[in-house]
């Protein structure tokens, strides 16, 4: 055992280096080899702040996300031929302008400095959304051109899913009833994100392997989405978020009513016998929702004093709101809460009707995306991510209804990644049509000529 934790720890410490280097010859590699490398890279380390956090101690340690993403850009240009107008770009590119205007909102409506300075603190949470945002640019644009380096993206998230999920089941000390310091967090708590961000992470994209699980023929892939799943369970169980809960019902009785209706019995089932089925500590979680004299629970009655003064909110700046992030500055004095624990309502207060639409536009136009690939994609694979994207974009409205888990860059930027490539796969769905049809129209036009002669 000696030995083996000596040879653990040598890793340990020789990893961070290697990683360090690896990241920045990565870099060079995507600018001028391939931009999909980068990608793959921040694929690997941003939901997993735990490791890239250590980093901060190399020289430009703590920007290695960062210098990844702009090589990505550079790459496309130097190797790729440029960035695409296709897909939802139009779409991205206006809710970048309209957050950014949230800000100078804000940043008037509280008398903060103007957001061309780093002094401004809203400037830095929105570089962190707007770059969120630009992983759909990024992917939709990185891999345009090579079918392995798609699929190998979709595998490399499921391979780090599966690794957050081992590594939360390892460290987890089981109880006999719930605990409120027992919950798993995952990796998400060196970034102050909590246990409900968590699970609400693992039912966002556990829904998409769901979906390719279903639906694609590759053998291996089929086992690891399968496996990655399963062990996906224990984290979403124990991080004992309510929401994620709901969502992944959700989910179910959707996958049922699609794809297979073996789920809605499972979904019954459940619903039926949850306090017979589920864990003990899970039971006593959910059933928290309200006290003992079934008076509402303390969390879930401050959770409506926060959404009524959003909704006060709202009422005074309908249009356009008070601006980005600036909820937390309109809360009275010494009130500790700073989030109003429902997204739709945060948007409603702080961007008003034009940010409440332009967010229904986008889930509308997600979900339409996941639905043209599962009905046009030439392959199980394809229709499979199609099917498992709209998992992922009604778990994600779903989980919103509870908290904010849209704006948050480490939990939701696989979120936009796997749009651009189901955008992607769509494009060339549409250009495989084109010269599918030009080559019969040609061949029919042959026919003619042959038939006259």
């Amino acid at each position: 055992m000696g030995f083996l934790t000596f040879i653990f720890n040598f890793l340990r410490n020789i990893g961070l280096p290697i990683l360090y280097i690896g990241g920045i010859f990565t870099a060079i590699a995507t600018i001028f080899r391939k931009a999909e490398w980068g990608l793959l890279l921040m694929v690997v380390l941003i939901p997993q702040p735990n490791i890239f956090y250590k980093l901060d101690g190399f020289p430009m340690g703590k920007d290695l996300l960062d210098i990844l993403f702009f090589a990505v850009v550079i790459g496309i240009f130097v190797n790729k031929r440029g960035f695409e107008r296709g897909g939802n770009s139009i779409l991205i590119f206006i809710l970048i302008l309209t957050s950014y205007l949230a800000v100078w909102n804000s940043s008037i409506n509280f008398s903060l400095p103007f957001p061309v300075t780093t002094e401004n603190p809203m400037l830095k949470p929105w570089k962190n959304y707007v770059v969120m945002m630009s992983m759909y640019l990024l992917a939709f644009n990185a891999l345009k051109d090579d079918e392995k380096q798609r699929k190998i993206m979709v595998v490399v998230i499921a391979l780090v899913m599966l690794f957050i999920s081992i590594r939360s089941y390892r460290s987890y000390i089981p109880g006999a009833s719930f605990i409120e310091d027992s919950r798993s967090t995952g990796p998400f708590w060196i970034v102050g994100l909590g246990s409900n961000h968590f699970g609400a992470f693992i039912a966002h994209f556990s829904a998409v392997l769901l979906g390719l699980f279903f639906l694609d023929n590759n053998r291996w892939r089929k086992m690891l989405f399968l496996v990655t799943i399963l062990f996906s369970l224990h984290p979403l169980f124990f991080a004992y978020s309510r929401g994620a809960y709901v969502a992944a019902l959700v989910v179910l009785v959707f996958f049922g009513l699609i794809k297979k209706r073996s789920l809605l019995i499972l979904a019954f089932v459940l619903v039926i016998a949850w306090q017979t089925l589920l864990p003990p500590s899970v039971v006593e979680r959910i059933m928290m929702t309200k006290g003992e004299m079934g008076n509402i629970e303390h969390s879930v009655a401050i959770r409506f004093d926060l959404w009524n003064h959003a909704i006060d909110l709202f009422e005074k700046n309908p249009l356009i709101g008070i601006g980005f992030g600036g909820f937390e500055y309109a809360m009275p004095p010494g009130i500790p809460w700073k989030d109003t624990h429902n997204y739709y309502l945060k948007i409603l207060s702080e961007q008003g009707m034009v940010g409440f639409i332009l967010l229904l536009i986008v889930l509308f136009m997600a979900s339409r995306s996941g639905w043209k690939l599962l009905k046009t994609g030439k392959n199980g694979f394809e229709r499979g991510l199609g099917l498992g994207f709209m998992g992922c974009v009604l778990a994600c409205a779903t989980t919103n209804l509870f908290g904010d888990r849209w704006s948050y860059f480490i939990m939701g930027s696989y979120f936009w990644i796997i749009w651009g490539l189901v955008d992607r796969y769509l494009v060339l769905s549409r250009e495989s049509n084109g010269v599918h049809r030009e080559r019969k129209e040609g061949n029919e036009a042959i026919g003619t000529q042959e038939s006259g002669q």
